[in-house]
């Protein structure tokens, strides 16, 4: 190695314009040597989250590692949109998002029992505090790697059982709620996962804020965590609270709402009990207030 960079150094590619190419690629070489190990764990990473709304390859690696300088990074923070004046934000989000939608009725509420909306300040807790705030969770947070997507957790997971009970929870919503909201294969996270949506007939025009989510409210992932989007509010209370965190994309150049967010996996009844309520609230807001009846799963 040494006589060949002596005979490189000695020879004519090694002046003003040729040395520059020679060090740029030297440098180059050595910085993919150093950092392959790391882009082939990354990626080995990548490929363990499963597949969600970008290519499962290293297509998909490559395209979400192209979205990180618009990504962000304080996905835990409590705070309204730092990219938006309040003004704005209140409009974008208006008339509800202002307000909470979680009611103190748990998840063992019956068929017929429909959770009231927050308009009045009564069902559900109203503004930005009440009595049907969530309690505070109980842990760390879980593991979460930094991709712009998919957002996953890798620690603190569901069991099968689980993940099967909130994926009935989410068609008995939808049956119950049939004039409002409706069941499909995921736009976000590609047809492997089921969502809710805002019903495309009867239920109202699509609210602006929702960006890319267009009709999409919610939808489970295998592992056991979800995205909801949320009013203001009770997205902000969900990440303070330690039920959840946003996605590198909310609020970012209007493709996701700021209140789209990611809530943890359940670990238990009680885990569960609170996620159905984010799910409920997360109907009742983007459906404009429109009443969602509970169901028991």
């Amino acid at each position: 190695m040494t006589s060949i960079l002596n005979k490189l150094f000695n020879s004519r590619l090694f002046n003003s314009s040729g040395a520059l190419v020679v060090v740029l690629f030297l440098t180059l070489a050595t910085a993919t040597t150093t950092a392959l190990p790391s882009i082939r764990a990354s990626y080995r990473t990548y490929l363990s989250l499963g597949p969600g709304g970008i290519p499962h390859n290293f297509l998909g690696f490559v395209l979400q590692a192209c979205l990180r300088p618009i990504a962000r990074s304080d996905l835990r923070a409590s705070t309204d949109n730092p990219s938006e004046s309040v003004v704005d934000g209140e409009r974008r989000y208006a008339p509800y998002g202002r307000r909470s939608f979680l009611s103190s009725s748990s998840s063992s509420s019956k068929e017929d029992t429909t959770i009231a909306i927050a308009a009045g300040g009564d069902g559900g807790g109203g503004g930005q505090g009440g009595g049907g705030g969530l309690p505070t969770r109980k842990g760390d947070r879980p593991a979460v790697p930094s991709f712009v997507a998919p957002q996953r957790q890798v620690s603190m997971q569901s069991t099968e059982g689980m993940v099967a009970r909130m994926q009935g929870f989410l068609g008995g919503l939808a049956e119950v709620n049939s004039g409002v909201l409706e069941i499909g294969p995921s736009g976000l996270e590609g047809a492997w996962h089921t969502a809710v949506f805002l019903k495309r007939e009867g239920a109202g025009e699509v609210p602006g804020y929702m960006g890319m989510a267009k009709r999409e409210i919610v939808h489970v992932h295998s592992e056991g965590s979800s995205h909801v989007t949320v009013s203001l509010v009770d997205g902000e209370e969900a990440v303070r609270k330690g039920w959840a965190e946003r996605h590198p994309l909310s609020g970012v150049r209007k493709l996701l709402p700021w209140s789209y967010v990611m809530v943890y996996a359940p670990r238990d009844d009680d885990e569960y009990e609170v996620w159905t309520r984010l799910v409920v609230a997360g109907c009742m807001f983007v459906s404009g207030g429109k009443e969602i009846k509970m169901v028991e799963s």
